[in-house]
C-alpha cells in the first residue's frame, strides 16, 4: 500500500487525471457496451453547457435564462440587447470545438446541432432585420468583426460535424424565410444575407 501511495504522490497530476478518465471510460463501457466514446464526450459537453450556457447566472454574469436572452436579442436587435446571448454562443462554440468530428452524426449530438442552428438563425435574422438590407454591403447590420467571426466559427463547426451538403440545405431553405425575402430575386436574397459573408476573409 505504501508503495502504491508513493507512486501516486510522484505521478504528475495531469497524468493522474488522464488515467482516471481512461479507467472511468473502461468501467462505463464494460458496464454498458452500447455506450461509445462519443456518448461519453457528448455527455461531458452537455454538462459544461448546463453550467455555463443554459443556466441563469452561468459564468457569473448571466441574469436571464438562455431563451430569454435569445428573445431579448431578437426584440431589440441592438448590441446591448444581444450582448448576453452572443457571449453565451461564444462559450457554446468553444465547447463544440472540443467534440470530435466523428461524433457529429451521433444521435447523442442532437443538442449540439440544434444549438448551432438556433444560434446561426438568430445571427442571420439580426443581420437581415425586419426589412431586407438595402444592398449586399449592409448585410452585417451593427455586428462588429468579432461578432461576424463568431458566426463564421459556428458555421465552420456545423460543416465540420454535419457536412457541407447539410449546411447548404439549411442555408438555402432558411434564407427564403426571412422577412420579405420572397419579394426579391433569389440571388439578391442570398447576397444580402449573412450566409453569403466570405468567412475565409477572417482566417
Amino acid at each position: 500500500m505504501d508503495a502504491i501511495r508513493g507512486i501516486l504522490q510522484n505521478t504528475p497530476p495531469l497524468l493522474l487525471g488522464f488515467l482516471a478518465l481512461v479507467v472511468a471510460l473502461g468501467v462505463k463501457m464494460y458496464q454498458d457496451p452500447a455506450i461509445t466514446t462519443c456518448d461519453i464526450q457528448l455527455e461531458h459537453t452537455k454538462g459544461m453547457l448546463a453550467k455555463n450556457f443554459y443556466s441563469r447566472g452561468g459564468r457569473g454574469t448571466f441574469q436571464a435564462g438562455v431563451l430569454s436572452a435569445f428573445q431579448n436579442c431578437l426584440d431589440t436587435n441592438s448590441p446591448g440587447g444581444c450582448l448576453e446571448i452572443l457571449n453565451r454562443l461564444a462559450y457554446f462554440e468553444e465547447q463544440v470545438r472540443l467534440v470530435p468530428q466523428e461524433c457529429g452524426k451521433s444521435e447523442s449530438a442532437g443538442f449540439i446541432i440544434k444549438g448551432l442552428l438556433k444560434g446561426l438563425r438568430l445571427m442571420v435574422q439580426i443581420g437581415w432585420g425586419d426589412e431586407p438590407p438595402v444592398n449586399k454591403y449592409n448585410k452585417t447590420s451593427w455586428f462588429e468583426t468579432s461578432d461576424i467571426g463568431l458566426f463564421c466559427r459556428m458555421k465552420n463547426q456545423y460543416i465540420r460535424l454535419q457536412g457541407k451538403a447539410q449546411w447548404q440545405a439549411f442555408a438555402y431553405d432558411f434564407v427564403l424565410k426571412l422577412p420579405k425575402a420572397t419579394e426579391l430575386p433569389k440571388k439578391q436574397v442570398w447576397d444580402r444575407s449573412l450566409f453569403s459573408y466570405p468567412c475565409r476573409a477572417l482566417r
